[in-house]
């Protein structure tokens, strides 16, 4: 059964923040990661529909590496149009969609897709949360590749952690 990890970085810890990126891969437990996905967002145009932007959560970025810092400066392109190819690399409408926290990263998807007034691409019924299970079962994920807080990066690793527990069964 194919299966989404989400990752987003954000301008604030709202359910109504704004999304710097959107990184996704989808996965198999049999295959592991078999496709990706990594949009950088233009925050002008968050900020356009109301999405939260926090000083707080700028000053956190300041201190950030400079790599994770680069890499939401890349090829920005508007909201809309990352949830919209969001929206056609996701697919079918039955994919589980793993995120970082129960009140996170999905919430916080859906909320940007209501504010520019467009279905998000699953319902609540696939939503599934990877803090939960990797809390539940206490099984070390492998030495880390890529940049902390790079929205693919962290849902690589996050990825490879969940189907290292879910093998584990």
């Amino acid at each position: 059964m194919i299966q989404v990890m989400l990752d987003l970085e954000t301008m604030s810890v709202s359910s109504n923040a704004a999304i710097a990126s959107i990184g996704a891969v989808k996965f198999t437990e049999e295959d592991g990661i078999i496709d990706k996905f990594y949009r950088t967002v233009d925050l002008r145009t968050c900020k356009a529909v109301g999405l939260h932007i926090c000083p707080n959560t700028i000053d956190w970025w300041s201190k950030q590496s400079p790599e994770a810092r680069k890499a939401l400066t890349i090829d920005n392109i508007s909201l809309t149009q990352a949830l919209d190819e969001f929206t056609e690399w996701y697919g079918d409408k039955k994919i589980p969609v793993w995120g970082n926290g129960a009140g996170f990263d999905n919430v916080i998807m859906e909320n940007a897709y209501h504010a520019i007034k467009a279905p998000r691409p699953w319902t609540g019924f696939y939503d599934r949360c990877y803090r939960t299970v990797k809390n539940l079962i206490t099984i070390e994920p492998d030495v880390r590749d890529g940049t902390h807080h790079n929205a693919l990066d962290d849902a690589i690793f996050q990825t490879n952690h969940l189907l290292k527990i879910l093998r584990s069964k």
